[in-house]
């Protein structure tokens, strides 16, 4: 089964931090899989205070699952959700993220990044 189609960007950049939505696999309750799309912090740019907060955490090839609460969904763009969000004038984007591998709700961080 194809997961769902992404309706925004396949990659983005903001706050100096790097996004890509990538594909994955999720087990079921019921012991099968379906594949997803999920957005990866895939990267960020070298001497930016974001970069240097996501590496002293070891948080690049983390999965995204929301920003500023709000999970990120397909229907809407997931990379265009976390441009939205660093784009406005608010206070820091809080971003969950989460490590791919790791079993529902453990392994999850919430990071205030600086949006711009």
């Amino acid at each position: 089964m194809m997961p769902a189609r992404d309706r925004g960007p396949p990659s983005g950049s903001a706050g100096g931090l790097h996004f890509s939505i990538q594909p994955a696999r999720e087990k079921m309750p019921t012991g099968y899989y379906k594949s997803v799309s999920v957005v990866i912090l895939d990267g960020c740019t070298t001497g930016q205070p974001n970069c240097i907060l996501a590496r002293s955490k070891n948080l690049v090839g983390m999965e995204v699952e929301s920003v500023d609460g709000q999970y990120l969904r397909p229907e809407n763009g997931m990379v265009r959700e976390i441009l939205d969000a660093f784009a406005s004038k608010a206070g820091p984007a809080t971003v969950t993220l989460a490590l791919r591998s790791a079993a529902p709700d453990s392994g999850t961080i919430q990071v205030a990044f600086a949006r711009r």
